[in-house]
């Protein structure tokens, strides 16, 4: 199985440089340049080369099927094409009972070196790496993540390839939609304004976000460490609780030191006042009417479920006989989002409590950039809750995010020059 493992490392270095030039070409809005193009070409041929070659000798040396599905996985290929790629885990509990066994002197997995050394980390000083999750474990702990809670995945997110911890893309610095201002500067004439035609250039602006560091720690009896199965299942639930909710929070009030902006604390952001004489901690129909006219894009509400009794009889009148149509409409099916003004509401956790700045939203999070840096980096200790005989796990995930947009956007035309429109609007405190 070595040599086969050393098939491996190559097809998987040779699949790392692929995608990190294809997130390049992503990230620059750009394709591939003559010399990438040529580059990627040789990197296929390699690929399927060197997948030959580990075919030919699984075959010549008859190594049985039941050795192999021991490392196992179906992985995506360079380009979105499929192969089967030898993992070394085949399960989160199994790795973890490796790790633990590593650091207790239990003696070493070959395994854990195997990932290590494929992550370039210091091989010699345990403490100065850890070990990653393996590749296709840390995937599914991520995809359950951003499956599980609605906001992370509603947000447009961006892989940072393996070479870098940042992006850093050009983006239109628009911030009004008046003659001379759209895409930053650009400005069109009819025929007949053609004596008065001058020239005009879009002006772009820098998207830029370096991944930060979310961690998490997991505690695991010594009954749940000689479970596999166990244990995989509680760190997987654990993972996904409070990395997917610590994740929500900031998107949506995060200080970006250290962490996300959130967008609570965007210059981009609309906030409607309350109206004259509104009673503290209450939502009412001009709030929402106002709020829904400075929409801009695919949005949808948030807000926090203390507040849904009030959704709930919020009217407008219709026609001159005043028949009234309610503004919020609960959920169709068990489990699925209500409505507001025909848009998808949500009742959300990280939702700001009645009266607070955020305790109703009205977003489109397809505006908010998420980044992140694939592996998920665990470490191991004995000795935090040794009285107790646990053994603590703790996760490092590599990850930030932003609004795209740097502030509202001015109409065309208004007459109230207080008037804006963009993708993230909230409600004043009250």
């Amino acid at each position: 199985m070595l040599k086969v493992m050393e098939y491996r490392r190559q097809l998987k270095a040779l699949k790392d440089e692929g995608n990190e030039l294809l997130t390049k070409c992503e990230t620059e809005q750009r394709d591939r340049t003559p010399e990438e193009e040529t580059r990627f070409t040789a990197i296929a041929t390699e690929i399927n080369r060197i997948d030959t070659r580990m075919g030919d000798y699984i075959s010549v040396n008859k190594i049985p099927d039941s050795e192999l599905r021991t490392y196992e996985i179906h992985k995506p290929e360079v380009g979105g094409a499929t192969k089967n790629f030898p993992t070394p885990f085949r399960s989160i509990g199994e790795q973890l009972q490796a790790v633990m066994g590593y650091y207790t002197g239990r003696g070493e997995d070959p395994r854990l070196k195997e990932i290590r050394s494929a992550a370039g980390l210091n091989e010699s000083v345990p403490s100065e790496g850890g070990f990653m999750v393996q590749q296709d474990l840390a995937e599914g702990l991520l995809q359950n993540l951003y499956e599980t809670w609605s906001i992370p995945n509603r947000c447009r997110r961006i892989p940072v390839s393996a070479a870098s911890n940042a992006i850093s893309m050009r983006t239109i610095d628009e911030t009004s939609r008046a003659n001379g201002s759209r895409w930053g500067g650009i400005q069109a004439y009819w025929e007949a304004e053609a004596d008065s035609t001058t020239a005009s250039k879009p002006k772009f602006g820098r998207f830029e976000l370096k991944a930060e560091k979310l961690m998490g720690l997991c505690y695991a009896t010594s009954e749940m460490l000689q479970d596999a199965s166990v244990l995989g299942t509680v760190i997987a639930q654990g993972f996904n609780e409070e990395f997917g909710f610590k994740l929500s929070d900031a998107i949506i009030r995060g200080t970006g030191a250290g962490q996300p902006l959130g967008i609570l604390n965007s210059d981009a952001l609309i906030t409607i006042a309350k109206e004259s004489g509104q009673a503290a901690d209450t939502v009412l129909t001009e709030n929402i009417l106002k709020m829904w006219k400075c929409r801009k894009g695919n949005m949808a509400w948030f807000y926090n479920q203390e507040i849904e009794d009030q959704l709930d009889t919020l009217s407008v009148a219709i026609g001159t006989g005043g028949q009234l149509t309610k503004l919020f409409t609960p959920p169709a099916t068990p489990g699925g989002p209500a409505s507001i003004k025909g848009a998808p509401a949500y009742a959300v956790e990280v939702a700001s409590a009645a009266g607070d700045v955020g305790d109703i939203m009205l977003v489109d999070f397809d505006q908010y950039i998420l980044i992140d840096k694939g592996g998920v980096q665990n470490a191991e200790s004995i000795h935090v809750q040794f009285l107790t005989d646990q053994t603590t796990f703790r996760f490092i995930y590599r990850v930030n995010g932003a609004p795209r947009l740097k502030s509202k956007i001015t109409p065309y035309k208004r007459t109230d020059t207080n008037f804006y429109t963009g993708p993230y609007i909230t409600l004043a405190a009250r």
